[in-house]
């Protein structure tokens, strides 16, 4: 038995051809996660046109990807395929709208109250990529300039000359941050370099011995500057603690890096607290409290373990702090052990005994071998420590000052006179001539100095 068919009509065959492409396209579109919409042959290709404009501007942010459309005269009837590929065009301007909007946010104004820095480390060196350098004017770069030449000149210049600069330089910001409150983008650039120069003269205070007035400039960078760069905010008041030390001050050395230290816990950085455990170890060596000392050593040293090879520098470090405790405690034998131990581990690091990293290490092992006594060893140290600076500097005055009183104990004067001479030439250059170094300097030179 047979059964007919109506004949079909090209048209009707090329409508059918249609709908199984469109199908087709619809469930690879959707297959890759677009939002397809399909229109009747009722709407125009006019329509759809305004639709995607409408969903182009921002009211289209919502879920819904067309809103109402608009009545249109035009019918011109468009290809089902035609339509399908607007609406993914409507999904990809949507798409390409929303990363503008993540890439570029609106700029909001704000006011700020208070001046706040950001990114920046406890050195002198200061990124300017947070700062708007279009609108800078010309006297943040002339003090930035300033600052420059300052950092790189730091280690041979005058210090007290760069102490007057660097307060004048201070002055200078302040006028420039009260008679611009009303610029944002200007204060934060004056904010920035402001706590640059507190820290530089931070630095030349404590260079020339006057920790108090370094102290008062962490102390006012404190007061006057919020601070939103984490590893700042630590390492002001590690570096207070440090001065705190130096000015003997040391209950206020104590509770200063207790409270480093609490705060480098919250934020769970082991390098900087094996670092502010060593220093506090230091302090309670000093204070001749030694088997707390040793505790926070080992203790110190058990973190270390955890994330750094047995030859790690911090682990050097930690062996100095030890043999620093036993020396001061008169345990030679037990400091040199230490001292050689440290000294081995920063050979494999730097494959020379001249570097500056093994300064305090050799002048810690002449001082235990003063004790022993082996005063030729003890010597022979020294020297190492000497040969260790490329330059002159404080530090470099404190080992020949060390060598002359050896040299004294041996009797000989001559060697002995001129080392203190170079020792006093040195101290003149960075010291006022009323600090207590340069006064240790004189009494062991009179000391010396031939019967008339």
């Amino acid at each position: 038995m047979s059964t007919g068919y109506e004949r079909i009509d090209q048209e009707t065959l090329r409508r059918d051809d249609q709908l199984n492409g469109l199908l087709q396209r619809i469930r690879e579109d959707v297959m890759k996660g677009y939002i397809v919409e399909v229109k009747t042959r009722a709407n125009t290709y006019n329509q759809l046109d305004n639709n995607s404009k409408q969903s182009s501007r921002l009211s289209s942010m919502s879920n819904s990807i067309v809103k109402q459309p608009m009545i249109q005269q035009n019918n011109q009837v468009k290809d089902l395929n035609e339509i399908a590929v607007v609406s993914q065009r409507d999904q990809q301007q949507m798409s390409n709208l929303s990363k503008t909007f993540i890439a570029s946010p609106p700029k909001v104004r704000s006011e700020i109250v208070k001046p706040v820095v950001l990114n920046y480390e406890f050195s002198p060196d200061q990124t300017q990529n947070s700062i708007p350098q279009k609108e800078e004017l010309q006297t943040p770069k002339t003090i930035s300039q300033q600052l420059d030449d300052i950092e790189k000149n730091a280690d041979t210049g005058d210090f007290q000359n760069y102490i007057k600069i660097l307060k004048s330089i201070t002055n200078q910001l302040q006028n420039s941050m009260i008679e611009n409150d009303h610029d944002c983008n200007h204060m934060l650039n004056q904010a920035i370099q402001t706590v640059r120069t507190m820290c530089l003269l931070t630095r030349f205070y404590k260079q020339v011995g006057d920790f108090k007035n370094a102290i008062k400039q962490l102390k006012t960078i404190q007061k006057q500057f919020k601070i939103l760069e984490p590893n700042l905010e630590g390492k002001i008041l590690i570096e207070l603690g440090k001065l705190h030390f130096l000015n003997q001050a040391y209950q206020n050395a104590q509770s200063t890096f207790y409270e480093a230290l609490q705060y480098y816990e919250k934020l769970q950085w082991k390098s900087e607290i094996t670092y502010i455990l060593l220093l506090m170890a230091k302090l309670h060596s000093w204070t001749k409290n030694f088997d707390l000392s040793k505790k926070l050593i080992y203790g110190a040293i058990a973190i270390l373990k955890e994330f750094v090879p047995d030859d790690h520098e911090f682990i050097a470090e930690a062996y100095v702090s030890l043999g620093e405790c036993n020396y001061i405690q008169k345990n030679t034998d037990e400091a040199i052990e230490f001292l050689m131990k440290a000294v081995n581990i920063k050979y494999k690091i730097y494959k020379d005994y001249k570097h500056l990293k093994f300064v305090e290490v050799f002048n810690l092992l002449g001082l235990t071998y003063g004790l022993v006594p082996d005063i030729q060893q003890s010597l022979n140290y020294f020297i190492q420590a000497l040969q260790c600076f490329q330059k002159n500097c404080v530090q470099r005055a404190q080992i020949l000052n060390n060598i002359a009183v050896i040299y004294q104990s041996q009797g000989d004067v001559d060697k002995a006179s001129k080392c203190h001479f170079r020792a006093k030439e040195i101290y003149s250059t960075f010291l006022p001539s009323q600090h207590n170094q340069m006064q240790r300097l004189i009494l062991n030179q009179t000391c010396i100095s031939p019967p008339i």
